[in-house]
């Protein structure tokens, strides 16, 4: 009898702790997911919403979104402490101290956070802008609350610490919608400076592509040769294909003038 009790006590212990957690482990299971799907539709619905309205950035958008997600998160890890009887007002107590650990060990992470919403907030740029930062190049694709993703001019996706583009210089060359374009030509030193200018502004004249030109000159004067260097003002998009253009009319046209002992010859 004595062993019969004990298994019998035994098993009412087993169906007391199965009956009383098991069900709250069932029920966290529930609430977990169901905050992990609420979470995820939070983050469509503000994300679709911002971009329905012109005067939303989407930059904001994503943060918001991103904001509205991982509140839901935390308060579906409250509900699951609830759920196994864990008093979430000392708890609160508990993570606020322990949060100031975190805190200090995390000092990185939290200036990434804080450098997220200042980008946020003042926007020096946006999602599409093109920017220079760290030595990469490239275009922003989105802005989350620890780091930013780029796309560099090789199609890579670069991840970049918020705190990198706030605490540091940033190119943001999108902003402007022109560009300047600078090419340099060496000639030998026995070349008329004088007419290889004139020649170089007749085939800038001739491109309707170039809306200023900011300086024509002597840039060096070596033994053997000179450097003139042009820099022109063209729209951002074109200055790519205006660099190239440029460089062979330009190449293309020296090379039709006479050589330098001839000119020499014909000077004297």
């Amino acid at each position: 009898m004595g062993i019969e009790q004990q298994v019998s006590s035994a098993t009412n212990v087993i169906v007391a702790l199965v009956t009383t957690y098991g069900f709250r482990v069932v029920g966290a299971t529930i609430i977990l997911g169901a905050g992990w799907v609420i979470s995820r539709l939070f983050y469509t619905a503000i994300e679709r919403l911002c971009a329905r309205s012109p005067r939303i950035d989407r930059t904001v958008g994503l943060f918001l979104a991103n904001g509205a997600r991982y509140a839901a998160l935390v308060f579906t890890f409250s509900a699951v402490l609830t759920t196994f009887g864990i008093e979430t007002t000392s708890f609160v107590a508990v993570l606020g101290a322990l949060g100031l650990a975190i805190g200090l060990a995390l000092q990185g992470t939290l200036s990434n956070l804080a450098a997220g919403i200042m980008l946020v907030m003042f926007r020096p740029f946006g999602i599409g802008d093109r920017i220079e930062a760290g030595g990469v190049i490239g275009t922003i694709r989105e802005v989350n609350l620890f780091y930013s993703e780029i796309d560099s001019d090789d199609n890579v996706r670069i991840v970049f610490p918020n705190g990198e583009l706030w605490g540091k210089v940033v190119k943001v060359p999108s902003r402007n919608d022109t560009e300047r374009v600078e090419l340099k030509f060496t000639r030998p030193i026995a070349d008329d400076v004088g007419r290889a200018i004139d020649r170089i502004q007749e085939i800038i004249a001739r491109d309707r592509r170039i809306t200023r030109v900011a300086q024509i000159g002597l840039d060096t004067v070596n033994a053997g040769d000179f450097v003139i260097v042009v820099r022109v003002w063209v729209k951002r998009p074109e200055a790519m294909q205006v660099h190239f253009d440029l460089n062979r009319a330009i190449k293309e046209d020296f090379q039709h003038l006479p050589p330098a002992v001839d000119q020499a010859r014909a000077a004297d």
